[in-house]
């Protein structure tokens, strides 16, 4: 029963009108929440595998870590290529076609590099990404579910958290 409450209680935390009241176009669905959240355990536990004592050198949890993360970072822009192909003429679907590769590159490119720099790369394509996001979603409404943007916020928000705790237990 407590579970259920606390899911009810996150469920209601993640409502992004600032009037509290709660439509089903602006709630997070937890259907999208769990598995979003549940995409950063990797994250967390790779940038803490040192406190943790999970046994990895320092330098392989940060090389695991720059890889998921470029996964991750892959997958954050291929959603824009989802957008682009079922959103109407409004949209600029040739933006977001093209922009739709850049995290990858920028992940790969952050796998080729030292694991410090590429913990860098990495930092600043999620924030790159989330930019984009804000524009796309503010310039055109409608182009994606009301309740993207507050997801990308949270789940970015605890992707450079443990990009700086990486920073600070794994470099």
């Amino acid at each position: 029963m407590a579970d259920k409450s606390l899911l009810k209680s996150i469920e209601q935390m993640t409502d992004s009108q600032a009037t509290g009241a709660q439509t089903n176009n602006t709630r997070i669905p937890l259907s999208v929440l769990l598995p979003g959240l549940a995409g950063l355990i990797p994250f967390v536990l790779l940038s803490l595998s040192e406190v943790l004592g999970l046994g990895l050198p320092p330098v392989i949890s940060l090389l695991a870590f720059n890889t998921y993360g470029a996964v991750i970072l892959s997958f954050v822009g291929a959603i824009w290529w989802g957008l682009a192909a079922a959103t109407g003429e409004r949209a600029p679907k040739g933006i977001m076609f093209y922009w739709s590769v850049v995290p990858a590159l920028i992940g790969w490119f952050a796998t080729l590099v030292a694991p410090d720099v590429g913990v860098l790369m990495l930092s600043a394509g999620f924030v790159l990404q989330w930019l984009g996001d804000a524009w796309l979603i503010r310039s055109y409404p409608g182009v994606a579910p009301q309740w993207l943007f507050p997801l990308r916020t949270i789940l970015t928000a605890g992707v450079l958290a443990t990009m700086v705790i990486a920073w600070w237990f794994l470099v």
